[in-house]
This record gives C-alpha cells, structure tokens and sequence, in this order.
C-alpha cells in the first residue's frame, strides 16, 4: 500500500541534493528530500582556530552563479564567513617547478570562495521554505527501492511507502539509493587518506590558496574569511596518515610546515583533526528508468583540485535545468529520454576532470627522476606562457 504519492523524490540533503530541488522547484511539482542525518545546525559564530568546519568547500565562479540564480548566494555572503582567494600558487616538492595563477589573468575579482559546507547546507535548507511545493524529511533512511514502469517506490526508515514520478540519488560516494537501482560503478582506490583541519598561519595567507604536489600525495591550504586562518587538505598514504592524526600538535604543526618547504605560509597553531579515506568512483550509467544519479552518487574524484562540489552543482544545473524545460512543453520530464539527455551533457565533463585528477595523481607521485625533471618543466613553462595559464584558470574556475 502507498502511502504518498510525490513528483519528485530526492535521497540526500546535501549541497547537492538540495540543489537540484531547487533548480526544479520553480515548476510547481511536489518534491520531497529524505536525508537520513539531523537537520543541520545553527551556524557558528565564532572565528577562532576551533570555531571553523573541518569540511570546507572551494566554490568557483560557476557555481556562485548558479547559487545566486537559486536565491542563496547572498545569505552566504550576509554570514561574513566567505574566504575568497584572487591567487593560487602550486609547486613540485621535489623540484623547482612551480606556477602561479591569478584573478586578473581572466579579468575577475576572484578564483573561487571557500566557504564552510554546513554554511552552503543552511542556506540551501532555508531557501526550501520559500517553496511550499519542496519538502523536507531529516532522520529519515532510504530502506528499498524498485523501479516500476509508471513510478519508482520507495520505503522509509519511518515504515512510510512512497511512489514517485522520478527519483533523484544524492546520496554520496557510498550511494545506498546507486546500489538499491543496480547501477555498476568503477572504482579506483588510491591507498590514501586526506587530514582535513584548521590551522593558524604567520604571515596571514593574503587571498591566496597554496598547493604542494609532494610524494606522498598533494597538500592543500585554503584561505577562510580570517586573514591568518586556513583549511587544510592533506593527502598521504594510509600507512602515514593515522600517524599525522595521532601525533601531538607541535609535531604535526612541525611536519606541515617541512612538507610547505617554506613556500608557503608558516603554520603555528591546529585545530582538532579529521581523516577521510580518498577513492575515486563512477557510476557506469547515471540513469535507470525513472531513477537519476547527481554529484558525488554519479563520480567522486581526488579532492587535490576542490572540484567535486562544483561537479556536483553543474549536475544538479543541468538536471534542473532539462525537467523545467521538459515540464514547461507539457512533456514527460520524468521520462529515460529526458535523464539521458542530462548524462550526455554531463558524463563526458565528469569523465575528462577524472581523467585530469588521476594523471596528476600519478604524475606528481613518481619519484621517476625524469619525471620530475618534465614535471618542473612543464610547471614553469606554463607559467611563462599566457594562453596555457588562461586554460588552467579557466579549467578551474568553470569560466570554460
């Protein structure tokens, strides 16, 4: 027995979930999200070391973009928590090569924002309650899943059934709703783990992001809104990561900064510490039937490029974007047509940063001394030339 009937079903309440019912929202149809965590809570207001998410994301202007079309960008702003950077600069740890991006080289005010994921979370949570037609369920697990030919039925941790025109899988890298609909992925493992924490820095960061490409996997610093307050995401191997989590933080303070190789900004202060393990995953179809998988549910990369989050809100763009045109023509939005024409837009984008990702992975990995030696090469030749430093910027900041 059904016990509710809905347009749209949508499993998982994060950034990207949230998202994509927003970018359909405007059609009219019932949408209703089930996350099975708690609804997020109120944010943070204080800017000392320990007062700043772990998680943090690196938006580009792309994604701003999309954010101020859905109504949330300028609540993220009013929280005064944005850390926007106009520079980034990335360097071979075991060479002389290096490269500096910058703002001005596409004629922009910044490369991106970093900004604090239960921050996006919020605004995005509260921009549903504008939508009397969008719904949300907190607490609640996804149980089973079966695609039927005029419907998808779902059951809930709560004993409800539903029956939905069309579901939506947002659930993650370990997407629970991509194995209910039997969708094969291909899956690499890197044998790492990422740290991810907050760390206090002298001199300040000045608006830029610093980036090592060392042996044991890549070091990221991300600028937040606190001039002398950062984020770090930092990949190593399994058999060191539990040692960096463990050490005490003079320690860690102390291997950070050999591994920043004084080109960076000195770390004198960390917060408490979190490790994640790092594999990259890509599901074979992203669609099946009424059923349709967007962000980390259809590919999750290496974070070394902040990209996944901007992956993510380009899915749930297009998705939006293909069930309001659909649905404004009177035609069946929910159909496998429609969900193949959002995987054509959106795989071969997907599959070509994966590719990216996994060749800079094993690039800058190799202790091969020739390929350290192109590595350097490569680096400062780019930096030299114009038009390949536009198309590095512009791959990253989603301006292509």
């Amino acid at each position: 027995m059904t016990d509710q009937r809905v347009d749209v079903a949508v499993i998982g309440g994060g950034v990207v979930g949230l998202a994509t019912a927003l970018a359909a929202a405007s059609t009219g149809l019932r949408i209703v999200i089930f996350d099975a965590n708690d609804s997020p809570a109120a944010s943070e207001s204080g800017r000392g070391i320990h007062d700043w998410d772990r998680r943090v994301t690196a938006l580009t202007p792309a994604s701003v973009k999309f954010l101020e079309s859905l109504g949330v960008w300028q609540s993220i702003l009013d929280t005064r928590r944005i850390g926007s950077y106009t520079d980034m600069i990335v360097w071979d740890a075991e060479g002389t090569g290096q490269i500096q991006f910058s703002a001005s080289d596409l004629h922009i005010d910044a490369l991106g924002h970093i900004v604090e994921s239960s921050i996006t979370t919020r605004a995005l949570v509260h921009r549903t309650e504008a939508y009397p037609n969008v719904e949300i369920h907190w607490n609640t697990r996804l149980e089973g899943l079966s695609i039927r030919e005029h419907d998808v039925a779902l059951e809930t941790s709560n004993g409800a059934t539903i029956a939905a025109e069309l579901v939506i899988g947002a659930d993650g890298g370990r997407s629970k709703s991509r194995g209910l609909a039997q969708i094969r992925t291909r899956e690499w493992r890197y044998h790492q783990n990422a740290i991810v924490a907050t760390i206090k820095v002298n001199p300040g960061h000045d608006k830029a992001c610093w980036q090592a490409f060392l042996p044991t996997g890549p070091l990221a610093l991300l600028p937040l809104a606190e001039p002398d307050v950062c984020s770090i995401v930092w990949s190593l191997d399994e058999d060191l990561s539990q040692r960096w989590v463990d050490a005490t933080d003079d320690d860690f303070l102390g291997g950070l900064n050999r591994a920043l190789s004084d080109r960076g900004p000195r770390a004198i202060a960390v917060g408490a510490r979190q490790v994640f393990p790092l594999v990259q995953c890509h599901a074979v179809d992203y669609s099946r039937g009424r059923f349709v998988l967007v962000g980390d549910a259809a590919h999750a990369i290496h974070p070394l490029a902040g990209q996944g989050i901007n992956l993510g809100l380009s899915d749930a763009q297009v998705l939006g974007e293909e069930i309001v045109r659909v649905h404004q023509r009177r035609g069946e939005w929910w159909s496998s047509q429609t969900m193949k024409r959002y995987e054509r837009q959106r795989k071969g984008e997907n599959l070509s940063m994966m590719a990216m990702m996994q060749a800079f992975k094993w690039g800058f990995g190799s202790r091969n001394p020739a390929l350290t030696m192109m590595r350097n090469w490569g680096l400062n030749s780019v930096d030299t030339l114009p038009m390949a430093k536009k198309w590095f910027v512009e791959q990253a900041t989603g301006s292509s």
